[in-house]
């Protein structure tokens, strides 16, 4: 059962919106961190583009309201003000004749002036944001980073070993006797199990991350024939969500393989965390059928060993989500129709919405990558 903090200002969760503590002041002009009454969150993205036509970018630009920086402004470099049409396509939706979108990561934080934090007018050092070394330069260095991982060992250039998944899970005595109230009987989450389900909720992860990725802003269809492994596979309601919707679902396999590195059961937090356990319960018996590692086969044997239906028996509140899969809700057109008929709570704008009877994922642990 889940305790809301002592400490926390606001008490308990949010039920009713008026209840939270309000600014007595909106934003009072040139001031510093310590004289804004209300909490400061700090955003920081980063966007790329692929400017593949730039007469378009920039007729399109254009179009829309730009204009670009007189001539004596403009470097030799860049004599029609590229960078201005992209930067403002960037401030609206990203999108333009003429260009591709190929990252889109973002970092936030809370600011605290306990830790000397200053808002960055003020700030007498540099805002310097660490979005670390690309996913696809980290893949070409390790070949084997993004491969179902089953061995004890640690992976070439990854910087956590294998999850000791023995001594995560480990086994109780078993007496055999097969008491209906007998404890030492119950249900039992293997290391086994819990190696399979990490190795599978990891694949998705990286598929998850692959896809959002190469489709960007575009939506997933039926002519796509599959070809996006991950989002293909969800309820069609989601097809025409963004990427970093997208981002935001691969991070959600994280952190459920977050639970199990730290030898807890995966226990989802949001509709989005139930979705995606579904899948990797349905994946993590064909990682056993492919041929499990020497380092799987040194697991401890136990009767409750690939009991996956046990799994999604325990470690959900209810299958709601899956009603998703209904034809009457399996449609892109159901998330745009102007009267929806998906429930509000299993709405994909909803997904990510912390469950009230359950602990909160941590709203600083940002995207892996």
């Amino acid at each position: 059962m889940f305790s809301w903090p002592a400490d926390d200002p606001l008490k308990g969760p949010v039920e009713d919106e008026r209840e939270l503590p309000v600014s007595a002041n909106r934003s009072p002009k040139d001031a510093r961190l310590a004289d804004l009454p209300g909490p400061v969150v700090r955003v920081v993205q980063l966007r790329e583009f692929h400017v593949y036509d730039q007469a378009k970018v920039l007729a399109a630009a254009a179009a829309g309201g730009w204009e670009p920086m007189p001539d004596e402004e403009m470097g030799d470099d860049d004599p029609h003000d590229l960078v201005g049409a992209v930067m403002f396509a960037a401030e609206s939706t990203g999108e333009l004749p003429g260009m591709d979108w190929l990252t889109d990561a973002q970092e936030g934080q809370l600011l605290l002036s306990a830790r000397g934090d200053e808002v960055a007018d003020w700030s007498t050092e540099p805002v310097r944001i660490n979005f670390g070394t690309g996913w696809r330069l980290q893949e070409a260095a390790n070949p084997y980073a993004a491969a179902p991982r089953h061995t004890g060992a640690t992976a070439a250039g990854s910087e956590e070993p294998q999850p000791d998944f023995a001594s995560l899970f480990a086994l109780p005595e078993v007496c055999g006797c097969e008491e209906e109230d007998c404890q030492k009987c119950h249900w039992t989450f293997t290391p086994r199990t819990a190696d399979l389900l990490f190795s599978a909720l990891e694949e998705l992860a990286e598929a998850a991350y692959d896809d959002a990725a190469e489709l960007g802003e575009r939506p997933v269809t039926k002519d796509d024939d599959g070809a996006w492994g991950f989002f293909s596979r969800l309820p069609q309601v989601t097809w025409r969500q963004n990427m970093q919707w997208r981002r935001n679902l691969a991070r959600a396999c994280d952190d459920l393989t977050g639970d199990l590195q730290h030898g807890a059961w995966p226990r989802p937090t949001c509709a989005a965390e139930e979705m995606v356990l579904h899948l990797a319960l349905g994946d993590a018996p064909a990682h056993l059928e492919a041929g499990a590692d020497s380092a799987h086969a040194a697991l401890p044997t136990h009767r409750d060993d690939y009991d996956f239906d046990a799994c999604s028996d325990f470690f959900f509140q209810d299958d709601d989500v899956l009603w998703l899969y209904d034809s009457k809700y399996n449609s892109p057109e159901a998330d745009g129709a102007r009267s929806s008929p998906v429930p509000p709570a299993l709405h994909p704008d909803n997904w990510f919405e912390d469950f009230l009877n359950v602990p909160a994922r941590s709203a600083e642990r940002g995207h892996r990558r």
